[in-house]
């Protein structure tokens, strides 16, 4: 990674995003009056780009990035980097760490905890069928909610639902202490956390290790008549199984926001199965409002050469 910028030499920030809120490279400016912000590298000296903050670029974009100091996530996800095998060597990665995408994922996943909890799904069907099913109401204590993966969003997550007078458990890769509530941690932990868990909540990042864990053989081992969120990858359940648990009631019901493809392909079974709630990713998403205040200060940071936050470590893939 070179460092051996001259003053004279403009300072440019590359910001590339499929999809998110226009009002991104206005406000990084507006923030950061001294770099030029550029959504492409077309008409610009690679060397000149010193920070990129981006969501889904083209595999091997920041490759000829000489000079660059930062790769910035505009999301908490990181996989889609980490992907890129083009990637600078030795540019430190951040992830995003955003109170607003944090309460908007908290609200979503108590929202619909709230409504498994409850019922609600039963209910639709039997509203479909004009039927008149009385289901009596429990109280939150009776529900198990396990929180797979305590990141950021986890914690704030079982916070939440701990509030509402859910029992809460976590899984986690490693052992976390100083908790609130009962944790587990490892492949050893992995069977008595889900055997549980009245709804199984899915957080984790996506790596080579948690990619196709939700299984077959995972889900032969929940309680029946469980019922799943999914707001972390797609590819973290295996859809064929997932389908197979629920037709076969393993399962009751299955939230998913996200998916292996997305958009969602119009003829793929999760549209029209009884047991399964679909939302296009909208579960929660960056907002320059909550946001910029933590991209602007990781960029400075790492142009005194500093230690940016909320670093990546690409071994563990999160």
């Amino acid at each position: 990674m070179a460092t051996n910028m001259t003053a004279s030499r403009p300072r440019t920030i590359l910001f590339h995003s499929e999809s998110s809120d226009p009002r991104w490279p206005d406000a990084i400016g507006r923030a950061l009056p001294d770099f030029e912000v550029r959504r492409t590298l077309d008409g610009i000296p690679p060397e000149d780009v010193v920070a990129a903050i981006v969501w889904k670029h083209p595999p091997g974009m920041l490759e000829p990035l000489s000079n660059l100091r930062l790769i910035q996530v505009l999301g908490a996800g990181v996989d889609h980097v980490l992907a890129d095998t083009r990637l600078p060597k030795g540019v430190p990665i951040a992830r995003l760490v955003d109170p607003g995408l944090t309460a908007r994922m908290t609200e979503y996943v108590l929202l619909h905890t709230l409504a498994l909890h409850r019922r609600l799904d039963m209910s639709a069907r039997a509203q479909k069928d004009r039927r008149w099913d009385f289901i009596p109401p429990a109280p939150p204590e009776r529900c198990c909610v396990g929180i797979l993966g305590l990141g950021q969003l986890g914690l704030s997550c079982a916070s939440a639902l701990s509030g509402v007078g859910f029992k809460v458990i976590g899984w986690s890769r490693s052992r976390k202490e100083g908790l609130r509530f009962e944790t587990y941690a490892g492949p050893g932990g992995l069977s008595a956390f889900r055997r549980q868990c009245d709804v199984l909540v899915l957080l984790l990042p996506l790596t080579a290790q948690t990619c196709g864990l939700v299984d077959a053989r995972f889900l032969e081992d929940v309680q029946d008549g469980a019922t799943l969120i999914n707001v972390a990858r797609g590819a973290l359940v295996e859809d064929a199984d997932l389908i197979a648990a629920l037709d076969g009631g393993r399962l009751r019901h299955a939230v998913l926001d996200v998916f292996r493809q997305e958009p969602l392909p119009a003829d793929h079974p999760f549209w029209i199965h009884p047991r399964i709630t679909v939302t296009p990713h909208n579960s929660s998403a960056t907002n320059p409002d909550t946001a910029l205040d933590r991209i602007t200060e990781n960029i400075r940071l790492a142009m005194a050469g500093l230690r940016p936050l909320d670093l990546v470590d690409p071994g563990a893939g999160y």
